[in-house]
């Protein structure tokens, strides 16, 4: 649960922290060939200094993968969801039909020209039944068909079903 509360906790602070350790070493180890006595003093300015240093230390790419390690952001990299149901294109084809620019031999065609081994008539049946439920009222069936959509791809293996 750590890293979905304090994601920083994932590495970087980690990371800051062995670089300021390193830098306050090295820090010591100079005053001592100076000939100092007290080679750990250290005041507020310095400590804020070389904590910003150590801060300017950590590169962009060591604090995206100490963020990809938590794994509670999307990978832009990551695969295109094959999911019919998550298919925009296949919801266009829907949309269309809705709006009465197609008709319902052609919205199925496309639809199984586009989604191909993909394409089960049963899954998508409830939504071109839902748009000639509407007849030709297209404000209603856009509606039912946003919904449908939102619903369908925000879950996996989701079937579709009209009350």
């Amino acid at each position: 649960m750590t890293p979905f509360v304090q994601p920083c906790d994932a590495g970087i602070i980690r990371c800051f922290k062995a670089i300021y350790r390193r830098n306050f070493c090295a820090r010591a180890i100079d005053l001592d060939e100076a000939g100092e006595r007290n080679i750990y003093k250290l005041n507020i300015l310095d400590g804020m200094t070389m904590a910003n240093q150590a801060w300017d230390a950590l590169t962009s790419e060591t604090i995206k993968h100490c963020w990809d390690h938590t794994q509670i952001q999307s990978d832009p990299t990551a695969a295109i969801d094959t999911r019919p149901h998550a298919d925009p294109i296949a919801w266009k084809i829907i949309r269309t039909f809705a709006t009465m620019q197609m008709t319902l031999p052609d919205a199925e065609r496309d639809l199984q020209a586009h989604l191909g081994e993909r394409y089960v008539d049963s899954d998508w049946r409830p939504a071109l039944e839902a748009v000639l439920i509407a007849e030709e009222d297209t404000e209603m069936a856009s509606n039912t068909i946003d919904a449908l959509m939102q619903a369908a791809s925000q879950r996996t293996g989701l079937k579709i079903r009209i009350p």
